[in-house]
């Protein structure tokens, strides 16, 4: 049998409704998930409200709809490893009583003792939000809902035992040691208002978004002697669950230092909330959804801007595991018709030159690095291209050592 920890992705998504991942946007996660001074208005509420602003000399109304994000990594390379106990399981279970059977004995210690540690990151979503720019007040509306698993090991130590003692091939089949996997489901929908002000004589604007959460936590496990992928899309179906109804809010600020430099910072989720999930075996695993505040800078100029955003604050969404802290760089470059970009996207000074926002081809690249060293880092490009609905359709894929990540959106500005 086999283990893929890819599964576990799949099995959120087959167990739940479609859900949506940490980066905000398609064009975000292009962008090395920067956004908090260079987010569209129409992804902003995601990111940071007060972006909700920068559409207010249009008229236009700014829809996002849908967007879909997945980001997946197996950087301790678990699945192989389970692959390879099961292997060394097999022959140990054909050679007992075998002139081989001490070497065999070893190689099935040696495999276990090799997944100690293993972890698998995964989550995944979907989203989709309104803007309506409206003079000195800016309103949205947002929905999104993403899921966000682990997939580690639990190494029972008297497995060794069993390894190295059993006579019955079936012994090998019934390891204690397993694969945990904690999930959690978040829903929420958000109300952004977003308002101008002067910050020494700078344009700046300022927004909020309340938002109600809807939590779900889960625990499943599952042996690895016997882990394949229908037991864990089944398991994370029929597992214990929890669920939590909250209420939490985002904060955003943004000042533009001149037509082309912005500076932004946000936090999200300023009400700190702690999860529990049901508990295996006295094992349990509580999802944090903790304050988390971003700083960033973005600098544009005909047809290109430049963009990075730095976590402030470490968060490390389950409990006991380790914390992430991101620093993000991206940028973007306009093919032909400038993409609202001769300095930065709603500068109150530069909408007369704004190109039509639906017309450009736009390309992307993006990286992103972890500075607690908890995840590995990701490079990432996108594309933006017109369609027939005056709609763009952007697309964007990201690639690390051992990760993989795509995001789709479909933006309109009405």
């Amino acid at each position: 049998m086999r283990l893929a920890p890819w599964a576990l992705l799949a099995a959120a998504l087959l167990n739940h409704t479609p859900v949506f991942g940490q980066a905000s946007s398609a064009r975000q996660m292009s962008l090395g998930g920067a956004g908090v001074a260079s987010a569209k208005a129409q992804n902003s509420a995601f990111v940071n409200p007060a972006l909700a602003q920068r559409a207010r000399g249009s008229d236009r109304i700014e829809i996002t709809a849908p967007v879909v994000t997945v980001v997946g990594a197996d950087e301790s390379n678990l699945r192989q490893g389970v692959e390879n106990l099961q292997d060394s399981i097999d022959a140990l279970q054909a050679g007992l009583g075998g002139a081989n059977e001490a070497s065999l004995r070893s190689d099935v210690a040696a495999e276990l003792s090799s997944l100690a540690g293993g972890e698998v990151f995964a989550d995944a979503g979907v989203g989709a939000s309104f803007v309506l720019p409206r003079g000195p007040i800016s309103l949205g509306l947002t929905w999104r809902s993403f899921v966000d698993l682990r997939g580690l090991t639990s190494i029972d130590p008297a497995d060794f035992t069993t390894i190295n003692n059993t006579v019955n091939p079936l012994d090998l089949d019934q390891l204690s040691s397993e694969v945990l996997v904690p999930s959690v489901r978040v829903d929420e929908i958000g109300f952004t208002f977003a308002t101008d002000f002067s910050f020494f004589g700078l344009p700046s604007s300022a927004g909020v978004t309340p938002k109600f959460q809807s939590v779900e936590s889960r625990l499943y496990s599952v042996s690895v002697s016997q882990a394949d992928q229908s037991d864990i899309l089944s398991g994370l179906g029929d597992g214990g669950t929890r669920r939590d109804d909250i209420l939490n809010v985002d904060l955003g600020v943004a000042v533009d230092l001149s037509p082309r430099l912005r500076a932004g910072i946000a936090t999200s989720n300023l009400l700190k909330h702690t999860f529990e999930a049901p508990a295996i075996s006295g094992v349990a695993f509580a999802y944090e959804l903790e304050p988390l505040t971003t700083a960033g800078l973005a600098y544009g100029q005909d047809g290109w801007m430049v963009t990075a955003d730095l976590d402030l604050n470490s968060t490390s969404r389950f409990e006991g595991l380790g914390g992430s802290r991101f620093l993000r760089l991206g940028g973007e470059l306009s093919l032909g018709t400038p993409l609202a970009m001769r300095g930065l996207p709603g500068h109150p000074h530069l909408s007369d030159v704004e190109g039509a926002p639906n017309d450009a081809v736009v390309i992307r690249a993006g990286f992103l690095t972890d500075l607690d060293s908890t995840q590995q880092d990701l490079w990432s490009l996108g594309i933006a291209f017109p369609t027939y609905l005056q709609a763009p359709l952007e697309f964007t894929l990201a690639v690390g050592g051992e990760a993989f990540g795509a995001g789709l959106q479909f933006g309109w500005s009405i």
